[in-house]
C-alpha cells in the first residue's frame, strides 16, 4: 500500500466521519421556535403594510413602496411563495410520477394497442389524482374546441377551467 493511497483512504474516512456527525448535529438540535412576526399570514402582511406606506404616495410610487414593504414583510416572516408553490410541486409531481408507475405496471402485461394502454393509463391515475382527472376533462374540453397544444388560447382555457391557482 503506498503513501498516497492511505492518505486518501484516511481523508475520505475523516470526511465520512465529520459529515456523519453534522448530520447527527442535525438531526438532534430541536426546531427554534418560530419568532411572532412568521405567524403572520400574507393578509395580515398586506394589511401592516398599507397602514405603513404614506397615504402622501401615489400611483407608481406607491405600489413600488408597498411592494417593497410586502417582500421585506414576508421574508423576515419566512414566506417565499414562490418557493412554497415550487416545492409543493415537485411534490405532487413525484407522488404522480409514482403513480404513474403503479399504473403502468398494472397494464404491461395486458396485451392492449398504445393508445388502449395510454387511456387505460390516464383512467387509472385519474381514478388516483382528483387533480390530474380534473385536468384530463380540462384538456379534452380545449380539444373539442380544436384549440392547439400550447397554443395561447389552450393555455388560457385550461387556465379558466382549473381555476383559481393553489399556494
Amino acid at each position: 500500500m503506498t503513501m498516497n493511497s492511505m492518505l486518501r483512504k484516511a481523508v475520505l474516512g475523516a470526511s465520512f466521519t465529520l459529515l456523519m456527525a453534522g448530520f447527527a448535529l442535525a438531526q438532534s438540535t430541536p426546531p427554534a421556535s418560530p419568532p411572532a412576526a412568521q405567524t403572520m399570514s400574507q393578509r395580515q402582511i398586506n394589511e401592516a403594510c398599507r397602514a405603513e406606506v404614506s397615504r402622501d404616495l401615489r400611483g407608481p410610487e406607491r405600489r413600488e413602496a408597498m411592494r417593497q414593504c410586502v417582500e421585506k414583510k414576508r421574508g423576515s416572516a419566512g414566506i417565499d411563495r414562490r418557493e412554497n408553490r415550487r416545492a409543493d410541486r415537485e411534490t405532487r409531481r413525484t407522488e404522480r410520477r409514482a403513480q404513474m408507475q403503479e399504473c403502468r405496471r398494472e397494464f404491461a402485461e395486458q396485451r392492449l394497442t398504445e393508445k388502449e394502454r395510454r387511456d387505460a393509463v390516464e383512467g387509472c391515475l385519474a381514478k388516483k389524482d382528483p387533480h390530474f382527472a380534473r385536468m384530463l376533462e380540462c384538456r379534452k374540453q380545449a380539444e373539442e374546441k380544436k384549440l392547439e397544444h400550447g397554443s395561447r388560447e389552450f393555455r388560457k382555457v385550461m387556465r379558466e377551467c382549473m381555476g383559481p391557482r393553489r399556494g
